[in-house]
């Protein structure tokens, strides 16, 4: 009777046990928990009823959002337990002025190359070539992706609530990791929700907004393991490249965020040494949502600002023009009056006259030549460029030193050498 009675136990609990692992984690609806009709809760109400795209990559579908008006596009990039709607804040505003596009990232995709891939795809859908990119959290470590494997098509980068490349999160999460993908569903999203309880939303001073919204995201245990797959996912970033260089980049941040550790906000500030920084006080890890009026004008004055680096390569693009069609107008646009040019003869110094370097030009007439910048850095009025003139039959290394001056970029002074 023991015996029967061990095996009916056994085969109960195993019951239960399987039908804990079949429970599905609970959806929550955003305005039966969120009490107020005001301006956040109608927007997003207005947002939601609005069409979505899908798109076939790879055998996966994408659901994406695009709208807005402008000749810029911005990319929103969601973060590791978002979707796209986590963005009706931003799309409502800047969709007055910009193109937008923001998805929700399939659960499938568990890389920064695969996300990678459904981005591009998603831009080439909109016949987006240059584009903005808006991440947050594991968005904005998608965003560095992005600007690391195709600066060329990326004309600014915002970085929010992120962090660097790093062996930190692995380190601090390796029993969760290994243990997570045995947990049942349920369990796993109950231990989201006392983190969202917890910590996350005290943070943003227990805003009601971001707690009913964040409850009411859909949630899957795939989904959670390959979204932080893609978190831990390494690649080398190349700050100092001037196509990422050149990149203005914006890192938005938290003094309280209670998801980004201290350590990591050091080191992403130190490995875009040349991004403007923007720090919110007590607006916790998702300020665009509970401090969306703040965030959307940081992001706004960022987005509005000229890239000096643009500004002063119309002055290198004029320089390499000029020389190539011996048009000495546009040299002289492109040289202050008192340049003058160095490089070495015989061991000796040599130095050239501007006067002299345009009767050469003169004398020498258009020329076939493949120009290119190798580097540059600005630093307030001053400039360096590291150029590279490829004739038929030689080539040239330009250092080029240049001012800002009432009049725009001018070049002060060259030195160089033929290398071929």
């Amino acid at each position: 009777m023991k015996k029967k009675y061990f095996k009916i136990s056994v085969l109960i609990f195993f019951i239960a046990v399987v039908a804990l692992y079949l429970i599905p984690a609970p959806n929550s609806d955003f305005f039966k928990l969120y009490d107020k009709n005001d301006k956040p809760a109608q927007s997003l109400k207005e947002f939601k009823s609005r069409a979505t795209k899908n798109i076939m990559v790879n055998g996966v579908v994408w659901n994406y959002y695009a709208g807005g008006k402008g000749n810029k596009t911005i990319f929103f990039i969601h973060g590791m337990g978002g979707s796209y709607d986590l963005w009706w804040q931003q799309i409502v505003e800047f969709e007055k002025d910009y193109k937008v596009i923001t998805y929700t990232l399939p659960e499938n995709i568990n890389s920064l190359k695969k996300a990678s891939e459904g981005i591009l795809k998603i831009l080439d859908a909109e016949n987006v070539d240059k584009f903005y990119v808006v991440g947050t959290s594991m968005g904005g470590y998608i965003a560095q992706y992005l600007v690391n494997t195709i600066p060329f098509r990326i004309e600014k980068a915002v970085f929010g609530n992120t962090f660097p490349p790093n062996n930190l999160i692995v380190k601090e999460n390796e029993t969760e990791s290994k243990v997570i993908p045995f947990l049942p569903e349920i369990i796993i999203s109950k231990l989201g929700k006392k983190k969202l309880n917890d910590e996350i939303v005290p943070a943003a001073k227990s805003s009601p907004l971001l707690k009913a919204f964040l409850t009411s995201l859909p949630f899957s245990k795939k989904q959670f393991i390959n979204r932080y797959h893609i978190v831990i996912d390494k690649f080398t970033p190349f700050p100092d490249r001037y196509k990422v260089k050149r990149i203005p980049k914006l890192i938005i941040e938290s003094d309280n965020d209670p998801l980004i550790q201290p350590a990591l906000q050091k080191e992403i500030k130190e490995l875009y040494a040349n991004a403007e920084v923007f720090t919110f006080h007590n607006e916790g890890h998702f300020p665009y949502i509970n401090a969306s009026s703040t965030y959307n004008k940081v992001l706004r004055d960022f987005l509005k600002k000229e890239n000096v680096y643009e500004i002063a390569e119309k002055t290198i693009t004029n320089y390499f023009e000029g020389r190539r069609n011996a048009d000495l107008k546009q040299l002289q646009n492109a040289f202050s009056e008192n340049a003058n040019l160095y490089t070495v003869s015989n061991g000796e110094a040599m130095t050239i006259s501007l006067e002299n370097y345009l009767k050469l030009i003169k004398t020498e007439g258009k020329q076939e030549v493949e120009t290119q910048i190798l580097n540059g850095d600005i630093t307030n009025n001053i400039a360096t460029f590291k150029t590279k003139f490829k004739y038929i039959d030689k080539s040239y290394v330009d250092f080029i030193s240049a001012i800002k001056t009432k009049d725009g970029w001018k070049i002060v002074g060259k030195t160089f050498t033929k290398t071929k």
